[in-house]
């Protein structure tokens, strides 16, 4: 790979891994501050057996903050991203299972309690253009934070963020609007 080659895939790693470290703290943080309704979110998606609810429950939070907060590291942990992408792989099949059921009424539980979400085929979508993103850091050489990686990151971020917002919007027939 030449020398332009190999600076782009290292910035796409770095951009890869702050997306995707801040969707991760961002969404164990937001499910911490909620740790009362995720078991019931957790249950939702009747995957697991009652007795995994509560454990489940309990180790995610925490799980996603230290996915997140690796991936954000400086010191590049080889398979910092190799588990995200296996989370994030994990809750697309939750979602693609319960979607193939019928169930796509239920909240999908991705940490924004105050933007409740149906599952839906795009969040499934979602999840695979995060893993995506990690993709660069499986091949990436470790290396220091390139400034210009760690600003696309954060553009991905604030892109997602908005994204997210705007498909946990209702219909504008669902909020009482009717245009002529």
């Amino acid at each position: 790979m030449d020398a332009i080659g190999h600076e782009l895939w290292l910035v796409l790693s770095v951009a890869g891994r702050v997306c995707a470290g801040l969707v991760f703290a961002a969404a164990g943080v937001q499910k911490a501050q909620h740790w009362k309704i995720l078991p019931g979110v957790i249950a939702n998606y009747r995957l697991l057996p009652r007795f995994a609810v509560a454990p489940a429950s309990v180790l995610l939070p925490p799980v996603e903050i230290l996915v997140g907060l690796l991936l954000l590291s400086a010191q590049m942990m080889p398979w910092a991203p190799l588990a995200a992408i296996a989370l994030l792989a994990l809750f697309a099949a939750a979602m693609a299972i319960n979607l193939r059921r019928g169930r796509s009424f239920i909240d999908c539980g991705c940490g924004q309690s105050f933007l409740k979400q149906s599952l839906r085929w795009s969040l499934v979508a979602r999840n695979a253009v995060l893993v995506l993103l990690l993709a660069p850091s499986l091949a990436a050489m470790p290396g220091p934070f390139a400034l210009s990686g760690v600003a696309a990151g954060l553009a991905f971020f604030l892109l997602y963020l908005v994204l997210n917002t705007l498909s946990a919007l209702p219909p504008v027939e669902a909020r009482g609007h009717r245009f002529a």
